[in-house]
């Protein structure tokens, strides 16, 4: 068992943690003790940031990917950036979610830090702290474990994240560091109509009987903005093939500075799933909205 999985079982059970070796123990603001198969609480619980892994890159420079957990089965949080809400350096601070909802409670890969090759020698860390319900965890983000070393590389089936754009000519973008979109301005209550264009690719063999033409699903998430909902119409929509057009409108119920999220992934597939860190890309927008 990997020591990302360890981790995340002794969060989701909420006993006291257990030092692990490179793995520094949460910081609680308090120690709540329940039990491993008690009913998940509907609010009052916190939100657990996840180290997921870390790339290395062709430049020297190491990516490392972060995803959460809002432990609560009913409870939205939304944490400003801020004392609560932070990444030290300072400089890597910035990119972290401030909303946590409950669909999905577990979200991975939902952004990631870019460091300089310098990162190498396993001491310098990028550390995620989160309070919320009177819990603090922090979570430490280092080149330290091969076993929590990712690649960009295809599946056993040769699935990779599918790509993706906000424009069908402009740049795409894949993986967990994705694409950003041009920011956008909108008001309250009126609809914005968001485009991506996505294009499923594979290595797979054309000529292998086992190859597949896989569906994409892109589902929209508010990432960052003032605690007010945004609600997507639809929130999921499925890309038959994989590669095409996908069409939503965010509606905002307060204004403010927001940044919205895509996730474009291709879990269809027989070798991708989010829990083996494959195969999705992300998509960002910022959204200035006013009254």
């Amino acid at each position: 068992m990997r020591i990302a999985h360890v981790a995340a079982v002794l969060v989701a059970a909420q006993v006291a943690p257990v030092a692990l070796v490179g793995w520094p123990a949460p910081v609680h603001a308090q120690q709540v003790q329940r039990l491993p198969l008690a009913p998940i609480p509907p609010k009052g619980e916190p939100v657990a940031p996840f180290f997921e892994g870390w790339y290395r890159n062709d430049d020297g420079s190491f990516t490392f990917s972060f995803g959460y957990f809002n432990l609560n089965r009913e409870q939205v949080l939304d944490v400003p950036l801020g004392a609560e809400n932070h990444i030290e350096p300072h400089e890597f601070d910035g990119m972290q979610p401030t909303h946590f909802p409950v669909r999905p409670r577990r979200d991975r890969g939902v952004f990631s830090v870019t460091v300089p090759a310098t990162f190498e020698d396993v001491e310098q860390r990028v550390v995620w702290t989160i309070t919320t319900n009177g819990v603090t965890y922090s979570v430490p983000a280092r080149t330290f474990s091969p076993a929590l070393q990712l690649d960009y590389g295809p599946r056993a089936m040769g699935s990779v994240p599918p790509l993706v754009r906000f424009d069908p000519e402009g740049e795409a973008g894949q993986h967990v560091q994705g694409v950003w979109g041009e920011p956008r301005s909108a008001k309250v209550g009126e609809p914005l109509t968001l485009k991506l264009w996505t294009e499923e690719v594979s290595v797979r063999d054309p000529e292998d009987l086992v190859n597949q033409v896989v569906d994409v699903e892109v589902s929209w998430f508010k990432h960052q903005g003032p605690a007010a909902a945004v609600e997507f119409e639809p929130w999921q929509i499925t890309v038959a093939g994989g590669t095409g057009e996908a069409t939503t409108a965010a509606t905002f119920t307060g204004p403010g500075e927001y940044i919205l999220r895509a996730r474009i992934d291709n879990w269809d597939a027989n070798d991708s799933a989010g829990g083996d860190q494959c195969c999705w890309s992300n998509a960002y927008v910022r959204v200035t909205v006013t009254p």
